[in-house]
């Protein structure tokens, strides 16, 4: 079984409505498509999706509708969603669940101040997009399930969470509880997380947000699990005012440990884009390179050998 995990960086096949949302460059849409067909995965793993109605074009138009799509609207303020191609070869039933609904339990302090001076009651905030839960079923029984998340962006246009460190620790907190949750509900099932985490979850470089992943959870990164380099450990590039290249790995796919002997390492890893005869791309080395490519994200995909 092979998983894709992507972030198609605003994949808008169409306007969402009046003033909303923006449609992707055609030749960007087309190389993403051609990179998916490229991986050929059983499972494709999708952020910043513009809504099921671009997702479900996407398909028919650039896949021949190889996939059934899932995806629920969840709480983005800009229509972006994550969602999930299942290839039809696949066979398993699939069940989608959306966690936009739950409570992260979490107030940032100015509201807690205003509550104690007001008495009005605190309503905590949601995840800013969602947990998307995919169920994979064989016979009526649960084999795996899929937790895929894009956390909170560094972005702070409020000026009350500076790199949105306070709110994106709170939505980690919840998904390790979930993802906990899940382990005892199923056991022996094994829970997958990935995502766009927005920040750095390595092991031997983890923001201080992260660091419940592996204090309260048996999950491994794929690319520890397979020793990659770490010079080939970046999933997104971006240069900032002067120029200067930032690389990093933002995208992840997280394994529990019953996975790990199953990882086809060959097979496994970041994906890198290819010119349309095949040829490996250098990653970029200065932003009109970058911004030439069709994502400011890689892709990250995983072999299991099930």
């Amino acid at each position: 079984m092979k998983l894709c995990l992507f972030n198609v960086e605003n994949l808008f096949l169409m306007h969402t409505g009046p003033g909303e949302g923006y449609k992707k460059p055609l030749d960007k849409v087309e190389w993403i498509a051609r990179t998916l067909k490229e991986i050929d995965a059983d499972i494709i793993m999708l952020v910043e999706v513009g809504g099921i109605h671009s997702l479900d074009l996407f398909n028919s138009r650039y896949l021949e509708d190889k996939y059934f799509t899932a995806l629920i609207k969840g709480n983005s303020d800009r229509g972006i969603e994550i969602g999930y191609l299942i290839n039809k070869r696949l066979a398993h039933f699939h069940q989608i669940v959306s966690h936009k609904e739950t409570s992260l339990e979490f107030n940032y302090p100015h509201e807690v101040t205003e509550s104690q001076n007001s008495g009005k009651k605190l309503k905590g905030h949601r995840f800013s997009r969602d947990i998307s839960e995919l169920r994979l079923l064989q016979d009526g029984k649960v084999e795996m399930i899929l937790l895929l998340v894009h956390l909170k962006s560094k972005l702070d246009k409020e000026g009350i969470d500076y790199n949105g460190v306070m709110r994106r620790t709170a939505e980690l907190k919840k998904l390790v509880e979930i993802y906990n949750e899940r382990r005892g509900d199923y056991p022996g099932v094994p829970v997958i997380v990935a995502g766009d985490f927005n920040g750095r979850a390595q092991r031997e470089s983890v923001d201080p947000e992260f660091a419940a992943l592996y204090e309260k959870t048996d999950l491994e990164d794929v690319l520890e699990v397979i020793s990659e380099v770490p010079e080939r450990r970046f999933s997104y590039f971006h240069f900032n005012r002067d120029f200067v290249r930032e690389a990093s790995q933002l995208d992840y796919i997280m394994l529990p440990p019953e996975l790990h002997s199953l990882v086809k390492k060959e097979e496994s890893g970041i994906y890198h884009y290819r010119d349309p005869h095949g040829v490996i791309l250098p990653y970029p080395q200065d932003s009109f390179q970058r911004y030439a490519l069709p994502s400011d994200h890689y892709p990250v995909v995983v072999t299991l050998k099930i």
